[in-house]
């Protein structure tokens, strides 16, 4: 029996730390894909124009929803990677479990996807900003937003970005499962995107679930489906993850 006996909840905490550190390479990656982001958002997001002969009027509407989009690929892209060998080895140098990786794992693609969140809803404010300088020939005008409507559409980005980095999460483990997944959901991602377009009509399953998430009205049951989801696709991949076999 040993005099100091290890909390599950302390080594949960210890990993996570040491993560922060450990991946700092995927923050670095975050930094670049909203700079990407935000230098595509400089074309404007929409485009309308009119002519009446002796004038003419042109309107560009400047919003920040590329980079969200690149932020939340980049959630999904980042959670999938954590999921390779090079990195659940590192867990190896504490005395974990597999639900104790996992958990920490889970806490760092949550503190992550926070990060990016707010990084990117006020990444569009930013655009904003460069295009009223960077813009000589016309005017800008800044849509004024409240303090409230601040938070909660930084509530709302970081939820996306946490749904899709649970989605690479699932997918992740899958993959390590066996080495066919890596072959076969590629294949069956980009077959039913291709049937879809020979036919002539829209991927109706994908369509489905955007429309189930993104057109939600009411904010409350978007939280609640949002969270749920998540917590559904880190408790499979929790469930998934305990048939790899041991530094597999």
């Amino acid at each position: 029996m040993y005099l100091t006996e290890v909390k599950f909840a302390d080594v949960v905490m210890k990993q996570f730390k040491y993560k922060l550190r450990a991946y700092i390479g995927i923050f670095s990656s975050l930094l670049i894909v909203q700079v990407i982001g935000l230098l595509l958002s400089l074309g404007g997001s929409s485009y309308m124009g009119t002519d009446g002969g002796s004038f003419s009027l042109n309107i560009n509407n400047y919003t920040g929803n590329i980079i969200i989009i690149f932020t939340m690929l980049w959630g999904f892209i980042s959670a999938i990677i954590i999921t390779t060998k090079a990195y659940r080895n590192d867990d190896f140098a504490f005395v974990s479990n597999r639900l104790s990786s996992n958990l920490s794992n889970i806490c760092f693609l949550v503190f992550a996807s926070l990060i990016g969140g707010i990084n990117a809803l006020l990444s569009g404010y930013l655009l904003k900003v460069v295009t009223y300088f960077l813009i000589d020939d016309g005017f800008v005008i800044l849509t004024k937003i409240s303090i409230k409507e601040l938070i909660v559409g930084i509530f709302v980005t970081c939820l996306y970005i946490i749904l899709f980095s649970s989605l690479g999460y699932f997918i992740g483990i899958i993959v390590q499962l066996s080495k066919w997944f890596k072959i076969l959901l590629p294949v069956l991602f980009i077959g039913y995107l291709l049937l879809g377009a020979n036919i002539g009509s829209e991927p109706a399953i994908f369509i489905k679930i955007v429309n189930y998430y993104w057109y939600e009205d009411s904010f409350v049951v978007f939280v609640l489906k949002s969270i749920i989801t998540a917590i559904i696709l880190f408790g499979c991949s929790i469930g998934l993850s305990n048939k790899l076999e041991v530094k597999q």
